[in-house]
């Protein structure tokens, strides 16, 4: 999340901001999906010792949910 929110403020505005949140939700809940279909077979173990489990995905999914709310939703703009 260090690299997430190192990069959150070289975006130009919170509308880019949403967006890039809403990407990397959108790809972390595949990676989720893929991942208990495969029960951990899809993803990549640095060490076998240590290996991926779906709690590391519902904690980065969460955190990244919680800062896409903190730049609350899109406004509308005035006609």
């Amino acid at each position: 999340m260090a690299r997430i929110d190192a990069h959150l403020p070289r975006l130009a505005d919170d509308r880019e901001r949403r967006a890039f949140l809403a990407r990397q939700l959108e790809g972390w809940e595949c990676r989720y999906a893929r991942f208990i279909a495969t029960q951990g077979a899809s993803e990549f173990a640095a060490s076998t010792r240590d290996p991926p489990h779906a709690a590391d995905f519902l904690l980065t999914i969460t955190a990244l949910a919680a800062r896409a709310a903190a730049f609350g939703p899109p406004r509308r703009e005035a006609q």
